[in-house]
């Protein structure tokens, strides 16, 4: 987004929705200063009823997407809106079911400040006060504080106001049971569906706890108020002071024990802090680190050596030409971004932790959010709070981690173990082909008498190391840990799901004489490859060379494996199912993905689960929920020798 000095817009917004018909009609009273005119966009389904400059009823003239007001030469104006419209209907044209624009229905309304549902100027950052009014037995909310509400039989009236500059709001409408808990001097608020009531304790407290912990590390939440809101719609999205998730998704347990802390913390980092995203987006990235990464770590350190080997195992399953700059991704807006976005700048905030230690890291972190809170930051602004945390120069780390893409490529070169008069010599040859890139890389030498930690700096194409025992060594590992970010070798990285959802080489065949399974097989098979799927004959799937999808019967899956030159694992686990996916490749080293159902049926349960484990290799389902996940096992590797004789 464009930057701009413009003084900010004051915003004074009354809402009245009928929520048995959508309609909406919307009174806005602006204060502009400092303009000559005043240039904004509107949702194309509000119309505008009336529109006031400084008492004088004037006409918006129309530029493409743009209306513009041409303003008098004094300093500050009034403009006041008159608006009416329909929200569009969930599943219309003009809605839709991603949740990026507004939508309506009788389970709720969602209306994204983004959308323009008020007038929307170049800026994106306004003050306001927002009054909303729904008919009784509906309750509404939206971000910023909230001031107060009632309910009487006339209806319910809630007000809202964000006295700093912040985005523009975002409105949810709908037949919510609320909840509230007050805690640590804030407001916390569930605006659940009926059926989701009893939850509600449990998310409150989960809420609590969460904005506790980070205040604690970070510094003190910067809202008055925090809301978890049911959607109709299935997605999960964070607001300045609320998070708004699908009702399907609430009961799931991941959502309120790792999810919510993400969604959480991003009042932090991404709303308390705007991101500067002409720069790069590190918002994303730093929550993955803190929230997601940091509840793995808290279950110990193999579940969060898990976590990194996961991001690993993602980045080794995107291809090249799909890689891109840390400093290029802006948002989700695939899962080959999010590899980026999230996987690989979380990785790199533990690798910077790694190199200028935990005190400095944290210290680095509160200067951070007490320098730029209720402003916009950018890159090059964390590194200027970590380099005076740390009282070191990080230019060479962030320029080699954000500015271009690739990872570095490791492995052992020759060995050798020889006598010495203290026990033993180890040299060893470390092999970096990919220039440019310099790191800490721990080393782990097992001798028969225990073993021995080392780290070495990485920033040459070939580094050689040597070590003297006193006790006959048995091995060598580079990154036991794995905590450096690398492109994986093939031996290190087994088949998953990724590997052919994000390869736009990748074919699909549908194995099926059913037309309705193939039909649900076609829709499977869009919504899990990253880009279109491209539907193969047999005879073309059986051409190596490409990543292949599979998608099937269960009682046609051996003849389709003998066809294909297939095999089905044998190390998969032995459970009741009604539907199986694993990852295998062909003798050429090309992934394949196969899917089998029992049924049409069976293959529609599908449809919304599994986008969501593209980085297993093998998930059985019975009945549309996973009862077996996993990845296959990993061998040793290109950074493991045996030095033994």
């Amino acid at each position: 987004m464009a930057q701009y000095s413009y003084p900010s817009i004051e915003h004074s917004i009354d809402v009245l929705l009928e929520t048995d018909t959508a309609q909406i009609l919307i009174e806005d009273k602006l204060l502009v200063r400092g303009r000559d005119n005043y240039r904004f966009r509107l949702a194309p389904w509000l119309s505008i009823e009336n529109l006031v400059l400084d008492g004088q009823e004037v006409t918006a003239r129309r530029q493409g997407q743009w209306y513009l007001v041409e303003l008098p030469a004094d300093d500050q104006h009034e403009l006041k809106f008159t608006l009416r419209g329909v929200v569009p209907a969930r599943g219309s044209q003009q809605a839709s079911a991603t949740g990026v624009f507004s939508s309506s229905g009788s389970d709720g309304f969602y209306l994204p400040g983004y959308d323009a549902w008020i007038p929307w100027d170049e800026t994106g950052r306004i003050n306001y006060r927002l009054s909303i009014t729904v008919p009784s037995g509906q309750r509404a909310v939206a971000t910023g504080k909230l001031v107060s509400d009632h309910n009487s039989d006339d209806g319910y009236k809630a007000e809202f106001e964000s006295a700093v500059e912040s985005e523009p709001p975002s409105l949810f409408a709908g037949p919510y049971q609320v909840q509230e808990k007050r805690g640590n001097g804030l407001r916390l608020r569930t605006y659940f569906h009926e059926e989701l009531t009893p939850l509600a304790d449990s998310y409150l407290d989960a809420a609590d706890g969460y904005i506790r912990r980070y205040q604690q590390t970070i510094g003190d939440y910067p809202y008055h108020d925090f809301h978890i809101i049911s959607a109709p719609i299935p997605v999960g999205l964070g607001f300045p002071n609320l998070t708004y998730v699908g009702r399907q998704v609430i009961p799931l347990p991941f959502m309120r024990t790792r999810s919510l802390a993400h969604e959480v913390l991003h009042n932090w980092w991404g709303n308390g802090i705007a991101v500067d995203y002409e720069n790069g987006n590190w918002a994303e990235g730093l929550t993955t680190y803190l929230a997601d990464y940091a509840l793995a770590a808290d279950q110990g350190a193999e579940a969060a050596q898990s976590m990194r080997i996961k991001w690993l195992r993602d980045y080794a399953a995107l291809p090249v030409e799909r890689d891109q700059p840390v400093k290029a991704f802006t948002s989700k807006e695939h899962q080959a971004s999010q590899v980026i976005g999230y996987n690989k700048v979380a990785f790199i905030f533990h690798m910077l932790k790694q190199e200028i230690g935990s005190v400095a890291f944290d210290q680095g972190l509160r200067e951070f959010w007490e320098k730029h809170i209720n402003a916009t930051a950018a890159w090059r602004d964390l590194q200027a709070a970590f380099e005076d945390a740390s009282n070191r120069d990080l230019d060479w780390f962030f320029r080699q981690w954000l500015a271009r893409a690739g990872a570095p490529r490791l492995s052992l070169g020759a060995h050798s173990v020889t006598r010495h008069e203290a026990g033993f010599r180890t040299r060893i040859e470390i092999l970096q082909p990919v220039t440019g890139y310099r790191f800490k890389l721990p080393l782990l030498l097992a001798t028969v008498d225990g073993n021995q930690q080392h780290e070495i700096t990485i920033s040459e194409t070939l580094t050689s190391v040597e070590f003297v025992t006193p006790a006959k060594p048995l091995y060598l590992q580079a990154d036991p840990g794995s905590d450096i970010f690398r492109r994986l070798h093939q031996n290190e990285a087994p088949p998953i799901l990724r590997d052919v959802t994000l390869n736009a080489t990748s074919r699909t065949l549908v194995a099926s004489a059913d037309d309705l399974f193939t039909q649900t097989a076609k829709r499977l098979a869009s919504r899990l490859m990253d880009t279109q799927p491209v539907i193969e004959s047999l005879a073309a799937a059986q051409q190596p060379g490409h990543p292949l999808l599979l998608i099937t019967t269960n009682d046609g899956l051996a003849e389709q494996l003998e066809l294909l030159r297939l095999e089905r694992p044998a190390s998969l686990p032995r459970v009741a199912y009604s539907a199986e996916v694993w990852t295998t490749r062909r003798t050429d080293g090309a992934p394949v993905l196969v899917v089998s159902a029992a049924n049409a049926d069976d293959l529609e349960s599908l449809l919304r689960p599994l986008p969501h484990y593209g980085g297993q290799s093998y998930v059985l389902f019975e009945a549309g929920r996973a009862v077996n996940r996993g990845i296959w096992p990993i061998t040793r590797g290109a950074l493991f020798r045996d030095l033994a004789p």
